[in-house]
């Protein structure tokens, strides 16, 4: 695990979304599902010392999500790893602090922050927590230097040719 400050690379804002071809049925979750993540959620904050407490009204939602395809032509090779019984969390969400930003995912397949930018610019961040089990799933917390009025992440699951961008605006 890295706990130092590294520069990430730019998101590449001339790629393109990827159009989904599956036909699936928008789920709404469950309170019970919400419950739960939220509890996973907080289990992983509660494990970091932020220097400030981490409060529910510092939580920003993402304003978009969607995929980019980084290798156009080539099909991924990544399919879930569920195996039945529990649910994974699944959760992306991001921290507004003092002088600097804190992302947290939850996936059932690794995860790790390959891009970003704040607001048309560079950023530095470092791994605070990155974790992935077959019973538990991917855990990923990433702090980011800095505040910003709209960062841009992209999130890489697992072994696949896509990444998610999420759009968070401050």
């Amino acid at each position: 695990m890295n706990l130092s400050y590294e520069k990430l690379p730019l998101v590449n804002t001339e790629a393109l979304k990827v159009e989904s071809h599956r036909s699936r049925v928008t789920i709404t979750p469950s309170d019970e599902s919400m419950k739960q993540d939220n509890e996973d959620a907080e289990k992983i904050l509660n494990q970091i010392d932020f220097g400030v407490p981490v409060r529910g009204e510092d939580k920003i939602e993402a304003n978009e999500k969607y995929m980019i395809d980084t290798m156009p032509g080539k099909s991924s090779k990544a399919g879930s790893t569920r195996q039945g019984g529990l649910r994974k969390p699944h959760y992306t969400r991001l921290y507004a602090l003092d002088n600097k930003m804190i992302f947290q995912a939850a996936c059932c397949l690794p995860l790790r922050v390959v891009a970003a930018k704040q607001d048309d610019g560079t950023v530095s961040g470092k791994v605070l927590h990155c974790t992935h089990s077959e019973n538990g799933g991917g855990k990923l917390v990433y702090e980011f230097r800095g505040v910003g009025s709209e960062f841009t992440i992209d999130l890489k699951r697992g072994d696949s040719t896509r990444i998610q961008r999420l759009v968070f605006k401050v």
